[in-house]
């Protein structure tokens, strides 16, 4: 079955030369990892319950950042933000990181428009439809 979510994340992809790398930090179960794109670059953190992460599906990797700043845009707050991510909302990086990441999150936005991983959040928790169809395609 073909997926327009998928055929949409490739073409913002080749759009905007979009990249995901490891930055080989974990904490707190969040991987660090540079996001690329068009000539720019930001450290973000991701959540990757399911293991997906693998810098060598590249596809993946975009959605699981996007769907992180998707995560960002969605809350509330910094303390709505951490109980999503299941993060301590005590430990002061946690904030600073939070800050940062609006600035960061402006910054992306103005350069490949606004944020949408395409794949909606419910194939991502069952691991169905499209966001299965995109494992697939990445294995």
């Amino acid at each position: 079955m073909k997926y327009t979510e998928i055929d949409q994340l490739a073409a913002l992809q080749k759009k905007y030369g979009l990249s995901v790398a490891s930055k080989g930090n974990v904490k707190d179960r969040m991987i660090l990892v540079d996001f690329a794109a068009d000539g720019k670059s930001w450290p973000l953190y991701i959540e990757d319950e399911y293991n997906d992460f693998d810098s060598e599906k590249q596809l993946l990797c975009i959605f699981l950042t996007l769907r992180a700043l998707e995560d960002f845009q969605e809350s509330s707050d910094f303390t709505d933000w951490c109980k999503q991510s299941f993060l301590d909302a005590s430990n002061p990086d946690w904030l600073t990181y939070y800050k940062e990441l609006g600035y960061r999150h402006t910054e992306i936005e103005e350069t490949i428009g606004p944020i949408d991983s395409f794949i909606n959040s419910l194939d991502y928790q069952l691991r169905s439809g499209a966001f299965s169809a995109l494992v697939d395609i990445s294995s």
